[in-house]
């Protein structure tokens, strides 16, 4: 805020820019009192209002883009790429409204428009983005909107024939990345930013994450997906036979980013007609860890996930066919020795 001036006349001037018209010219508002803390309060509250005015008249897409913005600093290239890319094609029947004239009745409408064609959790995620924006710039208006109920889908892990028929038709560099995501439990982009000096012996630092900035260019970061997913990994002998060796620099894998080896993966399953994407190796690894009766806590240390998080549970740990056919048969054998 500009500091008070005193007049010839003995009172003090603020004068605050406003705006600058279609010639270029800049306008300023002038703001007297007798004293110079009057003065400047005056100017302070104007500017205020000013700014609560102008925050009023975006529209939703400004408010979004104000809102991605903001956190680019804290949030990952991957997440603010994300939000960009829904920006740009999820919001445009509301992105022109601005912000102060929504209703509860314009956001059900749109939450109900996506919902045709959209999965509820899609629908959840684009709504999330805009309800967080709504909340920067009006952190008092509150909406009532109904989202699509969740699917309670069952989700079933590959099994250990699965995992046998991809690994098996799998390319010399394919065996590479899914036996270190169904055996070690690494991301993509963990995998794709391992180097050999990451290798030492049977134990795999994995501290770092290959991601995708904004502009879709692939960068390494000091940092896989959270802190808890700093850890060190055993793995089986026949694995690091498989890695083979390397110069400290050189990287683990033969794949450029995450994105091929996601695509490659798709291609393989595709040919053993399995419905199985790679990050599935790693519900694999949970559930084959909750069948061996490995600890919660250790498990969550193996997999990167944060201990006592409902997640690996709820999310990763799935039932695995074949072994829920041979549980399933023993407590029939029990009851039959009870008949």
């Amino acid at each position: 805020m500009a500091t008070a001036k005193r007049l010839p006349s003995g009172s003090y001037r603020v004068q605050v820019y406003s705006h600058t018209d279609s010639t270029g010219r800049r306008h300023y508002e002038s703001f007297t009192a007798s004293t110079k803390r009057e003065a400047e309060m005056l100017a302070a509250e104007w500017a205020n209002k000013k700014e609560r005015q102008e925050r009023l008249d975006l529209t939703v897409g400004e408010a979004i883009t104000g809102y991605i913005r903001a956190k680019e600093g804290v949030l990952s290239p991957s997440t603010i790429r994300g939000y960009k890319t829904q920006l740009r094609n999820n919001y445009k029947e509301i992105s022109h409204k601005p912000i102060r004239k929504l209703t509860s009745e314009d956001l059900q409408l749109f939450v109900s428009s996506l919902s045709g064609s959209l999965t509820p959790k899609s629908v959840r995620n684009i709504y999330g983005l805009l309800s967080s924006a709504l909340s920067l710039y009006l952190p008092d208006t509150t909406f009532k909107v109904t989202l699509p109920s969740k699917t309670n889908k069952r989700p079933v892990s590959p099994s250990d024939a699965d995992i046998q028929a991809l690994f098996e038709a799998a390319t010399a560099p394919m065996k590479k990345c899914i036996a270190l995501a169904a055996f070690g439990s690494l991301r993509r982009g963990e995998i794709c930013a391992l180097t050999f000096a990451d290798l030492n012996g049977r134990i795999l630092t994995v501290d770092k994450d290959m991601v995708q900035t904004p502009d879709n260019s692939w960068i390494v970061k000091d940092m896989p997906k959270n802190s808890q997913s700093i850890r060190k990994v055993v793995l089986p002998d026949k694995v690091v036979e498989l890695l083979g060796q390397g110069r400290p620099e050189e990287r683990l894998v033969e794949y450029d980013n995450p994105g091929s080896v996601g695509s490659g993966f798709w291609k393989l399953a595709k040919k053993k007609n399995l419905s199985i994407r790679f990050h599935d190796l790693r519900h694999y690894f949970a559930s084959i860890g909750a069948v061996l009766n490995i600890p919660d806590t250790y498990l969550a240390d193996f997999g990167g996930w944060q201990r006592g998080s409902s997640v690996m549970k709820a999310v990763y740990q799935n039932n695995i066919t074949p072994m829920s056919d041979l549980y399933s048969n023993k407590m029939a054998e029990h009851f039959d020795g009870l008949l």
